[in-house]
């Protein structure tokens, strides 16, 4: 396995658009979107860094509704 690889392993969805970090035992997605509110959108990977849920990132971005 490539670093390249073991990078990406830690990304919800590897090669996609989202930056959100993949749920484990010890990263649970248990938070809630600082943005919409919505509760379990984030893990506390996520939270350190300032991100939102993949759906108001979309929406923000121009990708979503």
């Amino acid at each position: 396995m490539s670093d390249d690889d073991l990078d990406r392993a830690e990304f919800a969805d590897p090669g996609g658009r989202s930056a959100l970090r993949a749920p484990s035992r010890r990263n649970p997605r248990n938070l809630p979107c600082p943005t919409c509110g919505r509760p379990d959108r984030l893990t506390l990977a996520d939270q350190s860094r300032g991100y939102q849920c993949d759906r108001c990132a979309d929406a923000a971005e121009g990708w979503g509704p």
